[in-house]
């Protein structure tokens, strides 16, 4: 049975202020298929829905990151990253979009059917994401927890351009999956919110995909 997720829509006022997201389901990102030493952080995603957008927010606690990767599609995967993927138009379109963002901000964004022959989003694009980091480039050595976090914006005129013109609004269902990765030395893990199932760590399964159903 597939994970479900119901994401509350908000308005872009409301959006202003931190406390929205407390009225937001939590995603707990608590499974981890392939951990071989223990590390589990707990990390949290939560989604609202605008008129103009999916506004995500992601937390993980952890006592030391990994971020040496600032270049737009660098593969931040390596460094302490959390990660949200989803197929905006899943019962028409099978390519979705990995939104993959190490603690530092920075972005690697692709599009496609599976993890072979992804179309990288272009650097342009950046600006319309509104990406805020919890931790700055000069605080990596010196972190020491609780928590790092992120936010960011997907408009639907980002979507449209990719998927076409698609109904989004109550009733709407998406299908995605959050993630946690890092290579940290003796702590690498990968954990996802809807279990994936495969021999080897790989985030790229839309078929393990749970259900984001817009209220």
């Amino acid at each position: 049975m597939r994970n479900v997720y119901y994401i509350k829509k908000a308005t872009e006022l409301e959006m202003s202020g931190s406390s929205i997201w407390d009225l937001a389901e939590t995603a707990e990102i608590c499974c981890y298929p392939w951990d071989n030493n223990g590390y589990r952080p707990k990390t949290e995603a939560k989604i609202l829905y605008t008129e103009k957008g999916l506004h995500v927010y992601m937390i993980s606690y952890e006592n030391k990151i990994v971020a040496s990767y600032t270049k737009m599609n660098d593969p931040v995967y390596k460094d302490s990253c959390m990660e949200f993927f989803f197929k905006p138009n899943p019962e028409n379109d099978e390519r979705y979009l990995n939104f993959e963002l190490n603690a530092l901000g920075t972005l690697n964004l692709g599009l496609g059917k599976d993890r072979f022959k992804r179309l990288p989003i272009p650097e342009s694009t950046l600006e319309n994401f509104r990406i805020k980091a919890s931790v700055r480039e000069d605080e990596v050595e010196s972190f020491s927890g609780p928590s790092w976090s992120l936010q960011f914006f997907i408009p639907y005129a980002f979507i449209e351009e990719y998927f076409g013109r698609i109904k989004i609004g109550s009733g709407t269902k998406l299908t995605g999956n959050f993630y946690k990765c890092g290579e940290l030395e003796g702590h690498a893990h990968f954990g996802c919110w809807s279990e994936v199932k495969s021999e080897i760590p790989d985030f790229h399964r839309p078929e393990c995909f749970g259900n984001l159903i817009l209220e």
